[in-house]
């Protein structure tokens, strides 16, 4: 088995751990909330994206309507923090209510959840720096198949940035899904892959493609479906795939993405 040391796998939304403190400041009552959770909870991608030699790996440890890891620290930054969804939501998927902002419970959620969340992620790629020069961060999801308008979502989604994703990388793994006899898209429905700040838009070292797996393929309802394991094996497939492009050779491209 092929160990992949420069390699940082992050999950960060698949925990449905919501601590009574944080309980306590969403406005939902406990049925509203279960379906909220089930909108919202990458199920499962812990599982899905546990592919042997892939030995560093970081999941956020409670859910996303506690503290969203994936977004910028800085409102201002992050553009669903105009729709209520930065670090600390306050909208649900379909606007309504969650909570109401504070300050106070923002900066209590920094201090306790995200920048410690942050800081266990950069000192992992800044590990991987050190002992091999680059370092390859695979970013793990799931999202439903339609929307909140109905729109029909493709089988995966690969999400990459202009700066931190090789063109040639990005290429491999969606020939890879159509050579499984998938469908894929690039940057939708959602976008982009995460990267440490003190790295981000600084350092081609460090490469990062998100995977998105369409729930379609493995769930039915909130449970797991029969294709489950299926569709675990094409993930890990796809994470081998993206280590040995990065591993051999490591290469930088900076043509353009092209929309697939």
């Amino acid at each position: 088995m092929k160990n992949y040391d420069f390699a940082v796998v992050h999950i960060p939304h698949a925990s449905v751990s919501i601590p009574e403190y944080y309980r306590k400041t969403i406005l939902l009552d406990d049925s509203q909330l279960s379906r909220e959770l089930a909108r919202m909870t990458d199920a499962f991608c812990d599982e899905l994206y546990d592919a042997p030699g892939f030995n560093h790996r970081l999941i956020a440890p409670v859910s996303r309507l506690v503290c969203d890891m994936e977004r910028f620290r800085d409102d201002s930054q992050e553009p669903c923090a105009k729709k209520g969804q930065g670090l600390m939501y306050i909208k649900t998927a379909a606007g309504r209510q969650l909570r109401e902002y504070n300050e106070a419970l923002r900066n209590q959620i920094l201090t306790e959840l995200y920048d410690p969340h942050h800081q266990r992620l950069t000192d992992m790629v800044d590990k991987a720096l050190e002992k091999h020069g680059k370092c390859l961060i695979i970013d793990g999801h799931s999202f439903a198949s339609r929307g909140i308008r109905r729109f029909t979502y493709p089988d995966f989604d690969i999400g990459v940035d202009g700066y931190h994703t090789p063109p040639g990388l990005c290429d491999a793994i969606c020939k890879k899904i159509r050579q499984l006899g998938y469908k894929v898209k690039i940057n939708y429905p959602y976008a982009g892959a995460i990267t440490p700040m003190k790295h981000y838009q600084k350092d081609k070292r460090v490469v990062s493609i998100m995977f998105e797996a369409n729930r379609k393929l493995y769930m039915e309802g909130i449970k797991k479906s029969r294709d489950f394991e299926k569709t675990r094996e094409i993930c890990h497939a796809l994470m081998a795939c993206a280590a040995e492009y990065i591993n051999i050779p490591f290469q930088i491209n900076h043509t353009p993405h092209q929309q697939n």
